[in-house]
């Protein structure tokens, strides 16, 4: 049996506006990542916060990366098992599978937020023409995240990150969340197919 991933930039993207939005600290409405009614959460619900929308941020970086036809993933080597994987109505995630000789899910290596970044750094801003002082902003972004925010967060808790900074949220991961947001959304023509 296989499965089909020809939509898994889509479910990414809905899988980052989860992760954003799980928290009830920021909310996702008409497209745009907003503030919620933020009240005091305790301590691990608010380190769950950062992480979340930390990772919220990588996933819909790799979904635009995807939906715009940027290969930032590897084979995984010795991962011959599980599901076979296919994509049967997204030509060049197909052929891009095949090319790299991947056949099952376990195969697919999606690597770090950092090889993300690269990946939109050398192709994707310039394939849809973006702004530079934009593609100068994610990319600074992330990188604050990286080191203030994502990795502390993902592998011990520390609680001096277990307070809502609202300015952080509203200057670095709102602002980052609706550019990504905005790429992902571009329509552009590839192949005949949107």
């Amino acid at each position: 049996m296989s499965i089909d991933i020809s939509d898994i930039a889509e479910k990414n993207r809905l899988y980052a506006i989860h992760l954003a939005t799980c928290n009830d600290i920021v909310i996702y409405k008409n497209s745009v990542y907003e503030i919620a009614n933020v009240r005091e959460n305790e301590p691990f619900k608010t380190v769950d916060f950062w992480r979340n929308i930390s990772l919220s941020a990588e996933i819909l970086l790799k979904a635009c990366l995807l939906k715009h036809h940027v290969v930032f993933f590897k084979k995984r080597a010795n991962y011959e098992y599980g599901e076979k994987v296919v994509s049967l109505k997204n030509l060049w995630l197909e052929k891009t599978l095949k090319e790299l000789e991947i056949d099952y899910v376990a195969q697919i290596n999606t690597g770090t937020v950092s090889t993300a970044i690269r990946s939109a750094q050398n192709k994707l801003f310039e394939k849809i023409s973006l702004d530079p002082q934009k593609a100068k902003l994610i990319s600074e972004m992330f990188y604050i995240i990286i080191r203030t925010r994502r990795n502390r967060n993902s592998h011990f808790f520390f609680p001096n990150q277990s307070f809502i900074n609202i300015t952080e949220v509203e200057m670095l991961f709102l602002p980052l969340l609706n550019l990504l947001q905005n790429i992902y959304e571009l329509k552009i023509i590839y192949n005949n197919r949107i």
